[in-house]
């Protein structure tokens, strides 16, 4: 690659914990009317929703993450509304649409110069899939076009490859249901380079369109690798909820795989050897990174 930003000379993103910023608040607000509309169509719980999530705004510590808000504000979200799992009918869709293009993704890593290179690739592309920003469409065909030639922000795939390649234990942080499909392209093509026991990780309970233990038994992910559920409701992985055998896993495994930006917040800081793979989707990653959205990041 000749970008210099395919590099590992590029400017490094800061350093410590990604926090909420004045831009999150207006997310915030944006995705809760969305949810609420999802969650349930009495317009009195719709306001009654959107006003409990703007005291919970109000009162916002400067120092939580942007996840750890989002997590809050989707409590209050399926308490009021009464529904469970607002994101339920479209997870559903996306894995389905997913896995309508599995085979020919399945073609396009087989007939690679380097299949591993590709399917990290296209897993990064099934992260243009996230609801949590408002949208509620997604290009998926056109964004893995784009994936498979575009520049990388941080592009650190030789390193991620000897590392993979070498590794005896890999965890694999998932992130939304549709995403998934194309994870699991890259996790069966870690399977066939490196002899390393891999362990992957969804989401405890509902969340967002985030992927559940449901959401892998329906890709057939659970059919490939050992997966195990964060044991709470956060969209990212706050270190500090999650149960003993992901902090040991955590601490022990060779190689930590990160997808998304809700995992990329909550395990920024971490000295871990963990390798991010997403689309930056936000001016605060964004500006974070020293990058610009629309950016796709393999970063160690």
């Amino acid at each position: 690659m000749d970008d210099c930003r395919e590099c590992d000379c590029c400017e490094e993103s800061k350093k410590g914990k990604v926090k909420t910023q004045l831009e999150c608040i207006s997310c915030a607000v944006k995705q809760t009317l969305l949810a609420a509309r999802m969650a349930t169509d009495d317009e009195l719980k719709q306001r009654q929703i959107l006003h409990r999530v703007m005291e919970l705004l109000i009162h916002l510590s400067e120092e939580i993450s942007p996840v750890e808000l989002s997590q809050r504000a989707h409590r209050l979200i399926r308490d009021i509304s009464g529904n469970p799992d607002p994101y339920f009918d479209i997870k559903r869709q996306t894995n389905e649409n997913a896995l309508s293009l599995f085979p020919e993704m399945q073609k396009m890593v087989e007939n690679a110069e380097d299949p591993l290179e590709t399917a990290m690739r296209l897993s990064v592309a099934g992260n243009v899939i996230d609801l949590g920003l408002g949208e509620s469409e997604f290009d998926v065909e056109g964004e893995i076009q784009a994936v498979l030639s575009a520049p990388f922000r941080f592009y650190h795939y030789p390193r991620f490859k000897k590392d993979v390649t070498s590794a005896d234990s890999i965890l694999y942080f998932l992130d939304n249901a549709g995403e998934i499909v194309f994870d699991r392209l890259l996790i069966e093509m870690l399977k066939k380079v490196s002899r390393a026991e891999i362990v992957s990780v969804v989401r405890g309970s509902p969340i967002l369109n985030d992927a559940t233990m449901e959401d892998a038994r329906f890709v057939g992910l659970t059919e490939v690798i050992e997966v195990i559920d964060s044991g709470n409701d956060a969209p990212g992985t706050i270190l500090s909820q999650m149960p003993p055998k992901i902090i040991n896993l955590f601490e022990k495994s060779d190689v930590i795989i990160s997808k998304g930006q809700g995992n990329y917040e909550t395990l920024s800081e971490s000295k871990r050897n963990v390798y991010f793979l997403f689309k930056i989707k936000c001016p605060v990653v964004a500006e974070y990174m020293n990058a610009e959205v629309g950016e796709y990041v393999l970063k160690g």
